[in-house]
């Protein structure tokens, strides 16, 4: 199952306002958002998206059939919906194909909606998406998140090649934490302690 939408805010199982105020750093936001950064540990001061994708494609498949119960995984930008190529490199091919085989425009804005097959088909171009479509200019804002049709849980993908975990629910977090913690990653926790 594959579906485009363009309402994303009716999509996502959270209200994206407040969560919009967490990311913003709200002093105060309504709903508590708890966080959960994954880095790579590596010698090197940066890392490369080669190096990026091979350590990350396992543990995020893992995280998403953990969690999986046959519901859908809603792909978005996460602050605002932007068109989703802003350039024709030769990159994410597998996503680019996808757009292209149901005749959706590359200035599409709003969320993918996948089952986890095929959220899988397309996990190493959408884990590298954000990196692959940032520009110097900083002209195109490019994390993106991955959510749970069901739960209030996100897999948020970075441009600068982390991967953090978002939850309202600061025992699911520490589940999934504690369930997919790896040696080859640094795990830092946001500012709401769980």
């Amino acid at each position: 199952m594959i579906k485009f939408n363009k309402h994303v805010n009716k999509v996502l199982p959270y209200d994206r306002r407040q969560y919009k105020e967490y990311l913003l750093g709200e002093l105060d936001p309504p709903t508590k958002w708890y966080r959960a950064s994954f880095h790579l540990l590596i010698e090197e001061k940066e890392i490369s998206l080669i190096q990026f994708v091979a350590n990350y494609e396992c543990w995020f498949k893992n995280i998403i059939s953990r969690f999986d119960n046959n519901s859908f995984w809603i792909v978005n930008h996460d602050k605002t919906d932007e068109g989703w190529f802003p350039n024709n490199e030769d990159n994410l091919t597998c996503l680019r194909a996808l757009f292209k085989q149901n005749n959706i425009p590359n200035e599409f804005k709003g969320a993918l909606i996948f089952s986890k097959d095929e959220l899988f088909k397309l996990s190493k171009d959408l884990i590298s998406y954000p990196y692959a479509v940032f520009n110097d200019d900083h002209k195109f804002y490019t994390d993106l998140d991955i959510s749970h049709g069901e739960l209030p849980f996100v897999i948020k993908i970075l441009d600068h090649l982390s991967i953090h975990l978002l939850s309202t629910d600061k025992d699911l977090l520490r589940r999934v934490v504690n369930e997919s913690c790896q040696d080859i990653f640094i795990i830092k926790q946001g500012k709401n302690k769980w």
